[in-house]
């Protein structure tokens, strides 16, 4: 069996790994372009080809004029910061390196592995709890609560506002994706693994049982324990923060679609 990380990472990790695609919808998503079907019988006027639609950077935003990747955290704090009233995202958008940060985290998560670091802002302050019961280490549900917040505040995003917001932030997001993405990856697939990565995670239902292993837990189920870091820290908002999340990337990878 695969050993858990230390408490607080395990406890903490779970909410960076749902921040992080949390941001990066609150960053936007690129919506697909769409193609247009060739007409089925010839027209007697010239017909102009459109130009190639950009791969990452779908316009140029005005707001972005003179703005860099460097300096680019005041115009993102204003611009996230309309997509919920919720009073925790102003908080959680204090921070530095926005852009840089989320990406990096996405990225991370899309490959199964904890993005803490990068988001290590919005961890919890509770620890993570266990009890005995009928000589068995069960989760404490109420250590699910610790990530309510960070649920309430992705439900409240505005899923027409999150699309809309990635055709201007655009350009930076994939400009910090240079950064560290191989040559040829693209944000939007790295993204849409992200979010599959967490919509594959299944539900937790009745007691979950856990091991210790000195000041580390793991799953006694063995297909639980075999997720990846991401999907067994996305375990531990419980199922019913779980399944909100779910429900709001459905929606808002629906609205992309469409």
């Amino acid at each position: 069996m695969v050993a858990a990380k230390r408490i607080l990472w395990v406890g903490g990790a779970l909410a960076a790994g749902v921040v992080a695609v949390v941001v990066a919808l609150l960053l936007g998503i690129r919506h697909e372009a769409r193609k247009t079907a060739p007409p089925t019988e010839p027209v007697p006027i010239e017909v102009v080809e459109p130009p190639p639609v950009a791969t990452e950077v779908p316009f140029s935003s005005p707001r972005l004029a003179g703005v860099t990747l460097a300096a680019s955290d005041p115009l993102v704090r204003e611009l996230v910061a309309r997509l919920s009233s919720h009073p925790q995202l102003v908080s959680w958008l204090v921070t530095e390196e926005l852009v840089r940060r989320f990406v990096v985290a996405v990225h991370s998560a899309a490959r199964g592995l904890s993005p803490r670091e990068q988001l290590d802002f919005a961890l919890p302050e509770e620890p993570f709890r266990v009890h005995r019961r009928g000589g068995k280490l069960l989760v404490d549900p109420v250590c699910y609560h610790r990530y309510d917040l960070a649920a309430e505040v992705f439900t409240s995003l505005d899923t027409a506002g999150s699309v809309a917001l990635y055709r201007e932030l655009g350009p930076l997001i994939a400009e910090a994706h240079r950064e560290i993405a191989g040559p040829g990856e693209s944000f939007d697939v790295t993204l849409r693994a992200a979010i599959s990565e967490l919509l594959a995670t299944p539900t937790l239902e009745g007691d979950v049982e856990v091991s210790q292993k000195v000041v580390t837990f793991s799953f006694v189920d063995e297909q639980l324990e075999q997720l990846s870091a991401a999907q067994r820290h996305f375990l531990r908002m419980g199922p019913v923060n779980v399944g909100r999340v779910q429900a709001k990337l459905e929606e808002l990878d629906a609205a992309l679609r469409r």
